[in-house]
């Protein structure tokens, strides 16, 4: 408890200026700056091996906030595609390869080439290189021949040699002396240092010579192992400063041709420096995946999901096309298409059959109410079901593609983006469909495949929303229990 007096305020004031000398600090870690870039990269053909291919900028991630790649400062090129950016082309998260930017171009597209500002589009070029692929272990096998351990038999191999044990019996002849002890070692040890007196004869002679010498004796004079002391031969040490002058010149033992690091002249272009072509338009064969670009080397984070039993995919599948067929039949009846016939379908001129029943209390004949044939399921064709997990435990997300195919303005595209419940039903997010006459009116969504844009660990679905002679790419974020469209593009051709 405080006690108050007459100088309690300016002991008050001085103690809340000292609060903050001694009060506890802490560092606050600056935010980390993110420079991201999201792209697609199309090509035909093989991809390790494309025909002709492209990058087609999308996002950009800078100042924590994302930016149309193709137009964020675009004087001389865009950003994104600076000479020397490299992309790592990945499905789902897992690198398939990288692409380094060789050179970008504007393209004019053939739409707009008579306008008086045409529309024109930012497209990168390089070459894919794939990632290597990882060496395998060696197989280890059973050795033929197992080693064994071999008692050598040379004498002068040192060994270890146990000491033997002391005696427990006593001796009953008490005439032995006394300082008699079977331990004790003998002089015909041959192992046993000893010391050998110095011969008066040799002190003259032999002054600087050890007289101790030990129980191995003298060394041999054939010993190869001993140093020896030789003149030095004036010949070779005249030879040998005359090569270190650098005076004498001595020829190659080989010809210059041999050698293997000589560089080659030869004409056209290197095989393994050919650029790819580069693609143009929409080719029908077009492959598409999404390409990422980091300032920083970040662990990749996977977001394809497997399947957990066999009959997982079936049973998921099943439920799609249940949510599919009423969406698919309904957007038909709406904008009058017609399916083609088939033999489920009845004709249009058969008229139902009806029936009579006799009564015996009334002679009037009833009729029954005519019995209306189940319409058969509609055929959807080109289906895809593509699993994803776009966050830490977060819900199985499913990607459904489908097509019907209708006699006119064919044919019918329906996307749909559901996540699996706890209780095991679908719970859809994104719902999409429209015809090929009216893409002008609503686009159609074709699954790119989940990236994260800005490096948080959270992934979004790529689609492009491709319309008659143009198209755009969008981002969808999946934060609750509808897809929020975080980001679209401009538009291209």
């Amino acid at each position: 408890m405080l006690k108050c007096s007459s100088f309690g305020g300016p002991v008050l004031l001085a103690a809340l200026l000292a609060a903050p000398v001694c009060a506890q600090t802490h560092r606050v870690a600056a935010p980390e700056h993110v420079t991201r870039a999201v792209a697609i990269y199309e090509w035909t053909g093989d991809l390790a091996k494309p025909t002709a291919a492209r990058l087609v900028p999308v996002s950009l991630f800078i100042n924590g906030h994302l930016e149309d790649a193709g137009v964020y400062l675009t004087q001389p090129i865009p950003f994104a595609l600076q000479t020397g950016n490299v992309y790592s082309i990945e499905e789902a998260g897992r690198s398939e390869g990288t692409v380094d930017l060789e050179y970008a171009r504007n393209v004019v597209t053939h739409r707009s080439a008579t306008d008086d500002n045409p529309v024109t589009a930012w497209f990168g070029y390089g070459n894919f290189k794939p990632t290597p692929a990882e060496p395998k272990a060696p197989v280890l096998h059973a050795s033929a021949h197992p080693a064994a351990i071999v008692a050598s038999s040379d004498p002068d191999r040192p060994h270890f040699a146990g000491r033997s044990a002391p005696s427990t019996t006593t001796s009953t002849d008490k005439t032995a002396p006394a300082s008699s002890d079977s331990t004790k070692p003998t002089d015909d040890d041959p192992d046993r240092p000893h010391m050998t007196r110095r011969n008066s004869s040799d002190s003259g002679s032999t002054s600087g010579s050890t007289s101790t010498t030990a129980s191995t004796g003298d060394v041999p004079a054939d010993d190869p192992d001993r140093p020896t002391l030789r003149h030095r031969d004036p010949k070779q040490d005249a030879q040998r400063r005359k090569q270190d002058s650098g005076s004498a010149v001595t020829g190659m033992s080989t010809s210059l041709n041999d050698d293997p690091s000589r560089p080659t002249m030869r004409r056209g272009k290197p095989a393994g420096l050919t650029p790819t072509a580069e693609l143009k338009s929409l080719p029908p064969n077009l492959h598409q995946v999404a390409a990422v670009s980091d300032a920083a080397n970040r662990e990749p984070h996977l977001f394809a999901r497997e399947w957990t039993t066999p009959t997982e995919r079936a049973a998921t599948l099943i439920q799609f096309e249940t949510l599919a067929q009423p969406r698919v039949a309904n957007y038909i009846t709406i904008n009058h298409l017609t399916l083609p016939p088939t033999a489920a379908t009845p004709a249009a001129n058969q008229t139902p059959k009806t029936t009579t029943r006799k009564s015996t209390h009334r002679s009037t004949t009833a009729k029954a109410a005519p019995i209306t044939p189940t319409p058969p399921p509609i055929a959807l064709s080109n289906e895809q079901l593509t699993p994803y997990t776009l966050s830490y435990d977060g819900l199985p997300t499913f990607v459904y593609t489908a097509e019907v195919a209708v006699t006119t303005g064919g044919p019918v595209y329906l996307t749909l983006v559901a996540q699996h419940l706890p209780s095991g039903d679908l719970q859809v997010a994104l719902s999409s469909i429209t015809d090929a006459t009216h893409l002008d009116r609503t686009p159609w969504m074709r699954l790119v495949d989940a990236v994260d844009p800005d490096a948080g660990h959270r992934a979004s679905l790529l689609f492009e929303l491709r319309a008659q002679s143009t198209r755009q790419f969008a981002l969808y974020r999946l934060t609750s229990a509808t897809a929020e469209q975080i980001f679209i593009s401009g538009v291209i051709e």
